[in-house]
């Protein structure tokens, strides 16, 4: 039996035991039931669609078992998807498809006419993921039972990037692999846990963080389509939820619900939180509910599971993504590529078999993140003398000021842990004077401090050159479908605002 083929283990030790749950339908699958229902799927895109190692098949769809049917179908042919942002608009999704170029188009039904779009565009075929696919009534066919490679790429995920188009991840079987040993280490996964998956799949935390390391652990997944707090609340309150995964900002809408008053659940263990900074705050007002938020760190291109903080250390190390997980090479370097002392920022770089093999199509890319097997993640971190690691920011976030090195994520936190604003994202924008100045996009706190007391309070932490010339109020910052702020948007927005005060247009 191949060593990649863990529905076929599970199918053969606990084949009666719960595998996937719909909390939308209710719907729920044994792993014998998800076992069968790959191969089906398997057989019927070979047959049908000639789909051979190395082809890829894009995917506009919300999670679902379907979607897990369809990842190990696709794995077993050697086949790769590529999962589509379907909150992206259709000059993005063109973009994706003209360079994945895939052989076929699947989507939900919600997003039918996007795939008809695209499909009619680019001359492919598309299928319903669900209905026209019906793989439960699909005959039984044979088969082709390759082995699986772990080299075998099987996601191409596609990043948003802070520079430049988006740029297309591979992501390997073996990164599968050694990121589920490093997930269910750390975490200590059992076959008895259970976990709601609501995060897109378009990201690999929707797959990678809990969702494959569950199943490789014979571990119950529950999936939601759409995040919606009060939901998501009762389920956890109702449902033997062990472990939940979510970013910052999900956990401050539940927060924020009504609902989240009388929130308590006795089955979770604790939640493992991720994507961006978590204010001290936010890891207080979860922690008088009984429940310990688990930070950690990770990237598309590596992991995802790169770091983690044990939940018992979650008050005392408030701020840091923990420790370097159980099979993970990393450097701290500076700028001349030499490693840094403690408490010294510089860039993580890492190596070994959960990092990715480069970008797809674009080899120049690669060989710029990948140096001597290497590769340089372009976050800037410091580690302490227990060895914690504490994220600064990104490379590509940092700006220079007056020939001043200054991280935005300083200035975030403490606007955000002060509680002097709800959210704040801080750009380094053109400046005629300095170079570069700091941009504030804020989401006030009712208005209660206008950009004169927030400069003011904050002169008195920090020097003057970090405190951002300019404070913009917005009722929301734009964000991605896993909840991270679109600097992106943020600066064109600024710079189109400019440019129209400048012309009068």
């Amino acid at each position: 039996m191949n060593n990649f083929d863990w529905i076929g283990k599970w199918a053969e030790y606990t084949p009666d035991k719960t595998a996937l749950v719909s909390a939308d339908t209710g719907k729920s699958y044994n792993f014998q039931e998800l076992r069968q229902n790959s191969l089906k799927l398997e057989a019927w895109l070979k047959t049908h669609y000639k789909i051979a190692p190395g082809d890829r098949i894009a995917v506009l769809s919300r999670h679902s078992p379907e979607y897990v049917m369809l990842f190990f179908a696709a794995q077993a042919l050697g086949a790769i998807l590529v999962p589509l942002n379907y909150r992206a608009s259709l000059e993005e999704l063109n973009y994706f498809i003209k360079d994945a170029a895939p052989k076929l188009v699947l989507s939900e039904k919600k997003f039918n006419n996007k795939a008809q779009y695209l499909a009619k565009l680019h001359h492919l075929p598309t299928k319903d993921i669900r209905e026209e696919l019906s793989i439960t009534t699909t005959p039984k066919m044979k088969t082709c039972q390759r082995k699986i490679s772990p080299d075998d790429t099987v996601f191409i995920f596609y990043t948003s990037g802070t520079t430049g188009k988006p740029k297309g991840v591979l992501y390997t079987n073996k990164m599968l692999f050694w990121n589920s040993l490093n997930t269910s280490v750390e975490l200590e996964i059992t076959s008895s846990d259970i976990t709601l998956n609501a995060l897109p799949p378009y990201h690999t935390s929707g797959w990678n963080v809990l969702l494959l390391p569950m199943l490789h652990r014979g571990a119950r997944v529950d999936f939601i389509k759409a995040f919606k707090p009060k939901k998501v609340l009762n389920y956890l309150q109702q449902k033997p939820i062990s472990l939940f995964m979510a970013v910052p900002t999900m956990l401050r809408i539940m927060e924020k619900h009504p609902s989240f008053a009388n929130f308590k659940s006795n089955c979770l263990k604790h939640i493992i939180v991720g994507g961006e900074s978590l204010s001290s705050q936010l890891i207080d007002s979860y922690a008088q509910k009984g429940i310990l938020l688990r930070q950690g760190y990770g990237l598309t291109e590596a992991g995802p599971c790169i770091t983690s903080l044990h939940h018992h250390d979650a008050l005392w190390k408030k701020g840091s993504i923990g420790k370097p997980n159980f099979y993970v090479e990393y450097k701290v370097v500076n700028e001349n590529g030499t490693e840094v002392n403690i408490n010294e920022a510089g860039e993580l770089c890492l190596k070994g078999n959960v990092v990715t093999p480069g970008y797809w199509n674009n080899s120049v890319y690669t060989h710029q993140k990948i140096k001597d097997n290497w590769f340089y993640t372009g976050d800037i971190l410091t580690v302490d003398e227990e060895g914690f690691m504490y994220l600064v920011g990104r490379q590509d976030y940092l700006f220079i000021s007056g020939g001043e090195n200054i991280f935005p994520s300083e200035i975030e936190e403490i606007l955000i842990d002060r509680q002097w604003v709800k959210e704040a994202v801080v750009i380094g924008m053109a400046h005629e004077k300095w170079g570069q100045a700091g941009v504030a996009f804020v989401v006030s706190k009712n208005f209660k401090f206008g950009e004169k007391d927030l400069k003011e309070k904050l002169g008195k932490i920090l020097s003057s050159y970090k405190i951002p010339q300019e404070f913009i109020f917005l009722d929301q910052l734009p964000k991605s479908g896993i909840g991270k702020v679109d600097r992106n948007k943020l600066k064109k927005r600024y710079k189109q605002n400019h440019y129209e005060e400048k012309t009068g247009i």
